[in-house]
């Protein structure tokens, strides 16, 4: 009798071990599956003060050419986007400190750049534009000699102004506090992306812009920031070069530009020979 109840507590303790066992091997799989979860968001760093490429809604969402084509990129992934809004000279740091997995905000891949991140190809070049008061005419960059210009801080723009002995520059955390600066009188004008001062103007009718010509340079150009080496960056290439062939890419512009906009740039770009 005693050897037979000895049998049955050890087969119960058995089955209590395997039963814990089992629950174990669950919770590491729940784990696995929590992780993986994770891993699917695609965490997007941006400065969203640049229609219309990014900026914020009234309703705290986000907008723009560069969120579209980050949710279409992050679709096509198999992932969804989260996106962090933070002053454009954060932007790469935050790259590099792994706190963001991807950079779309209008950004140029420099050759200084280049050294700490990896881009994808150029997806928009971008027309620069000067933006001042109704009757300034300022028509080229030479025209600013003796006068003050602003741009957003960690440009190329800041860079083409510096570039231009005679010229007061400012440098800003954005484009929207230099054309600020511009209507309350601190400064005579901004340079910017000259889809952006189409939206600025046509806020502020008493602004003027002078377009100036398309960019085609990699330190004008738009392209998608990624770690240095990332296997992404050809993942994207092939993305955005599908989207430009099936028209995906023309249906952002138009949502954002217009359709007369967007034809002109496109007929550019034509022009030009670039993709």
């Amino acid at each position: 009798m005693k050897s037979k109840m000895t049998k049955i507590v050890m087969a119960v303790a058995a089955l209590l071990t395997a039963g814990l066992m089992i629950a174990g091997c669950g919770g590491k799989k729940e784990a696995a599956k929590d992780t993986a979860k994770e891993k699917k968001v695609l965490h997007v760093a941006m400065t969203a003060t640049f229609p219309p490429f990014e900026y914020a809604e009234k309703d705290g969402s986000y907008a723009g050419i560069d969120v579209d084509i980050a949710k279409y990129v992050a679709n096509k992934l198999g992932m969804k986007v989260e996106i962090s809004d933070m002053k454009f000279a954060s932007l790469i740091p935050t790259l590099q400190s792994g706190r963001a997995d991807m950079v779309i905000s209008g950004i140029s891949p420099t050759d200084k750049r280049s050294e700490v991140v990896s881009f994808t190809d150029s997806y928009f070049y971008p027309p620069k534009a000067i933006v001042a008061k109704k009757g300034t005419n300022f028509t080229d960059l030479n025209a600013l000699k003796g006068h003050s210009a602003g741009a957003t801080m960690g440009t190329t723009y800041v860079k083409d102004l510096k570039a231009v002995d005679g010229i007061k520059v400012v440098e800003l955390d954005s484009a929207t506090m230099a054309v600020q600066d511009v209507l309350n009188g601190r400064l005579d004008a901004t340079l910017c992306d000259g889809t952006h001062a189409i939206v600025f103007c046509k806020e502020h009718p008493e602004l003027e812009m002078h377009m100036m010509k398309l960019s085609t340079g990699k330190d004008d150009t738009f392209a998608i920031a990624f770690p240095k080496n990332s296997p992404n960056v050809a993942k994207v290439n092939k993305i955005l070069e599908d989207m430009k062939k099936n028209g995906d890419f023309h249906k952002i512009l138009v949502k954002h530009l217009g359709e007369e906009q967007t034809k002109k740039y496109e007929s550019m770009v034509k022009e030009m020979g670039l993709k």
